[in-house]
């Protein structure tokens, strides 16, 4: 095998992906094209790492030309994904869409691991059979570990011996660390090196597949015991159990999931050929016969969930893993029912078709087909139009944190509807669009005047009543960074007699969508000071502003006066409840 590596090829190519990787990079740490346009930056990214990864575990010198004709197409349909992917991160500066870029990693690398494994058979000119796709899996999954694993004790082994230099006090070594010119191309030099010399040595990765099967085959009738016994132990009990645990589906379908996994470790050759003695194998038998009920049970607690709140992302996966296990398990029963002892024949057919299932649902989620954030919005969307739940008890926090662009829209369309009618829900809305990760709001945030402060807030009962100097200290006292940038605030001024002195005190009210803060704001003389006011909000009130309007405001005398022993004071607090 060894001899069959075209090792220039594979050191030129992973130099020419640490290049491009580090040209990427520096359009991030800067700011410049293709990282103002993530659209490119997302596919660009994704053809470099993806189209040199699946080539460093595939080529030979036999093969270069075949295997790139299948993985340059496969590659540019991942790096069209990833530019639609990219489409979802905008407005750039108000949409945070971390979660689906962490998903689309995942799920691109389950379809080209799936897609790997299918070319590999493909390019050889072999009859696609089950057992060498689990052969192929199970090596290429490992030698990318492997790897990793490599490149991983290389750079500590570097970072260590810059350490020791640096002690040395030489720290051309740590610098040199630190150039992203020479840490990318390296590391990708790094994984190019691990991928010849450990595909040299591919009877290693046998052997490690070969110990985790036969670790497999020992776990695999335990876990047979522990599902027959939930089995059989449910109709006594019923579901409610189950479901009151809050992830009663999750718990089933991670069993079904390995159960399948496992099964498949074990039972992967031909249908004559039992890994287990009678007693173990029937029990393994009957296991695999009863998977389509853990199905039916997954699927009903689905269902009953999607009816209660509506889709989310979360359902829509779970939906789509309950489909795709049941095909499974639902196909190897149809095996057992007609070929009894000899159903791995129908295994192995089911096996090969739904590996091109996964691998075709792994592209389709990260593309319009299958936007299961969109799928999520217009679910909850549909649930508030048809009264399912009121616009006061409506989640407007899940548009923001998990619906990405798609969430953001709808919140747009809804806040316009909703402006003059629920002024409250409409600023909620209107607050939670602030990335305070954007370089656009910090530099915003550090130049916010006392101008813009001023028409930001609103007096009560007028401007005049507060000095520009009360004013000024307030906007002293606040501080406006990215993270809490003016756009997500509402500030009240509100003159009042508090204590009845015919005097006017003078509260600022700080408000945002997750807390609301007051002070009292007292001349002693020489300067402005404040004094912390407690907040009791029962009804959870996010907009001051229309009880303002209305001019609802009024002092209201505590039920419980103070106790005063000696210089001791004691206060009763206003909201515990008698």
């Amino acid at each position: 095998m060894d001899n069959q590596l075209p090792k220039p090829f594979i050191f030129v190519l992973s130099l020419v992906q640490g290049i491009v990787l580090t040209l990427l990079y520096r359009s991030v740490e800067n700011q410049l094209w293709p990282a103002t346009e993530p659209v490119w930056l997302f596919s660009l990214v994704t053809f470099t790492i993806s189209f040199v990864l699946l080539t460093l575990l595939a080529v030979e010198q036999a093969n270069i030309k075949k295997l790139l004709s299948y993985l340059l197409p496969f590659s540019l349909l991942l790096s069209l994904l990833g530019a639609y992917i990219g489409a979802q991160q905008y407005p750039i500066a108000l949409v945070n869409n971390d979660a689906l870029t962490a998903i689309f990693i995942f799920t691109a690398l389950i379809a080209s691991f799936k897609a790997l494994m299918y070319i590999q058979q493909l390019i050889d000119n072999e009859a696609i059979s089950y057992s060498q796709l689990f052969k192929l899996s199970w090596r290429n999954f490992i030698l990318f570990a492997e790897c990793w694993l490599f490149v991983l004790i290389f750079w500590g082994i570097l970072q260590l011996g810059a350490a020791l230099f640096n002690a040395l006090e030489i720290t051309f070594f740590s610098e040199l660390l630190k150039k992203d010119w020479f840490w990318i191309p390296t590391l990708t030099l790094a994984f190019g090196f691990a991928t010849v010399i450990f595909r040299g040595v591919m009877h290693i990765e046998d052997n490690i597949s070969f110990l985790l099967q036969t670790l497999i085959k020992f776990l695999l009738p335990v876990l047979t015991v522990i599902s027959l016994g939930f089995l059989a132990t449910l109709p006594f009990t019923g579901l409610d159990k189950l479901w009151q645990t809050g992830s009663g589906s999750s718990l089933v379908l991670w069993l079904q999931v390995l159960t399948l996994f496992f099964v498949n470790t074990v039972y992967q050759y031909a249908a004559d050929q039992r890994p287990y003695k009678i007693v173990i194998h029937r029990l393994v038998f009957f296991g695999i016969a009863l998977l389509p009920i853990y199905s039916v049970i997954a699927a009903y607690g689905i269902w009953l969930r999607v009816e209660q709140y509506g889709i989310t992302v979360g359902r829509c996966w779970a939906i789509l893993v309950c489909l795709l296990l049941a095909c499974f398990s639902f196909g190897y029963l149809v095996g057992i029912v007609k070929k009894r002892d000899a159903w791995q024949q129908v295994q192995s057919k089911v096996n090969i078709v739904m590996g091109v299932v996964i691998l075709i649902f792994m592209l389709l989620v990260n593309s319009p087909v299958l936007n299961f954030q969109r799928l999520s919005t217009e679910s909850q969307i549909a649930r508030l139009n048809e009264g399912d739940v009121s616009i006061e008890e409506f989640d407007y926090y899940y548009f923001s944190s998990n619906l990405g662009r798609q969430g953001y829209l709808a919140m747009q369309k809804l806040q316009a509807q909703i402006q003059s009618i629920h002024p409250e829900q409409a600023m909620i809305i209107e607050r939670m669009y602030v990335n305070p990760d954007n370089p656009e709001f910090e530099a915003l945030a550090e130049q916010t005047s006392i101008t813009e402060f001023v028409t930001h807030s609103m007096f009560w009962p007028r401007r005049q009543v507060f000095s520009d100097e009360l004013i000024q200290a307030v906007f002293e006292s606040l501080h406006f960074n990215r993270w809490t940038p003016l756009k997500s605030h509402s500030f009240y001024f509100i003159a009042i007699d508090l204590n009845q002195d015919e005097q006017l005190d003078y509260v600022f009210i700080d408000e945002t969508n997750h807390s609301t803060e007051a002070n009292l704001w007292l001349h002693d003389g020489t300067q402005w000071q404040s004094k912390y006011m407690t907040i009791d909000n029962p009804e959870q009130i996010k907009l001051l502003k229309t009880l303002i309007d209305a001019d609802n405001i009024e002092v209201a005398q505590p039920k419980y006066n103070d106790l005063k022993i000696g210089d001791v004071l004691f206060k009763v607090r206003s909201n515990i409840d008698y």
